[in-house]
């Protein structure tokens, strides 16, 4: 690990199954074969998000904030709940370097009842409006789910256009 590269993009995958774009901070003694720890910088989280198109399914890859709520850009993680560290490619790179660098102009607010406290009928309310809330957004999904599985449906029931 003394010659890992700490100027490009990194891909890290945790035993958690979670993949992380981060660079590795070459600052620290974390780089030695005896550190048990690593430092990275500016973690982000990459998620898969499948999306229906007219070609079948594909995935979307978005890339968020792993750790929220802190001005700290340095991470640090225990070496054995790291699986693998790769390279990542250069036009990933290039957008992880540009999502970074609007991030670090972006402020984190906080909602605003998190920064002031709540009487008991206050956190009541904003509990049946997190339950209602919910419940649209399983209904919408499920509305979701149910018109694009519609479409497979159509799609794959279409009539042969070969010459038998």
């Amino acid at each position: 690990m003394d010659k890992l590269d700490t100027k490009n993009a990194k891909i890290i995958r945790l035993v958690s199954g979670e993949e992380i774009a981060c660079t590795i901070d070459a600052t620290t003694k974390s780089l030695t074969t005896k550190a048990r720890l690593l430092r990275i910088k500016s973690p982000m989280l990459i998620k898969y998000v499948p999306q229906f198109t007219e070609f079948g399914l594909t995935d979307y890859i978005a890339l968020v904030r792993w750790v929220g709520f802190t001005n700290d850009s340095i991470v640090t993680i225990p070496i054995d709940k790291i699986i693998t560290i790769c390279n990542a490619t250069p036009e990933f790179h290039k957008r992880y370097d540009s999502i970074i660098g609007k991030l670090r102009n972006a402020k984190e607010n906080l909602p605003n009842y998190i920064e002031r406290n709540l009487s008991a009928d206050e956190h009541k309310q904003l509990d049946e409006q997190d339950g209602e809330l919910d419940q649209m957004i399983k209904n919408k999904d499920e509305e979701l789910d149910q018109t694009k599985l519609d479409k497979l449906g159509d799609i794959l029931n279409m009539p042969s256009k070969k010459v038998h």
